[in-house]
């Protein structure tokens, strides 16, 4: 199942360029597949984040303990509109209160921005190979 999100933009470029504050995060159970999908705004022409590295974490809210290093891929990387954030294995994610953002650095300069933090829950998982 994917999630989308758009962004609302503050302001561009500065620190915290993408406010993804309003999206709303369901909460999700650990052990199934983590895969978002995050609409740039139409107010950056097709291409704008052709050059740029991305890259995303989730870490624990409390401890800030790294959970997983996500998966970033443009759905189409010649217009840079949709990314998709995604971790295929969960099963040892942390129950509770998780955090994550997605960091964009412009290859040319090392130039570094990030969005806003987002915060969500990571639930047990009921249905498991477990017994």
């Amino acid at each position: 199942m994917e999630y989308h999100a758009d962004w609302q933009v503050d302001k561009w470029p500065s620190a915290s360029i993408l406010n993804i504050q309003e999206l709303i995060m369901l909460p999700h159970k650990r052990g199934d597949s983590f895969d978002r999908l995050a609409n740039i705004p139409e107010t950056f022409v097709d291409g704008y984040f052709i050059g740029w590295t991305v890259t995303s974490q989730v870490r624990t809210s409390q401890y800030g303990k790294l959970l997983a290093n996500l998966n970033c891929s443009w759905i189409d990387s010649s217009t840079t509109r949709t990314l998709s954030v995604r971790s295929m294995d969960t099963s040892s994610w942390i129950v509770g209160t998780a955090e994550m953002d997605i960091q964009f650095v412009r290859d040319s300069d090392g130039y570094t921005i990030s969005t806003s933090t987002i915060s969500f829950e990571v639930v047990k998982d009921i249905t498991r190979e477990e017994a």
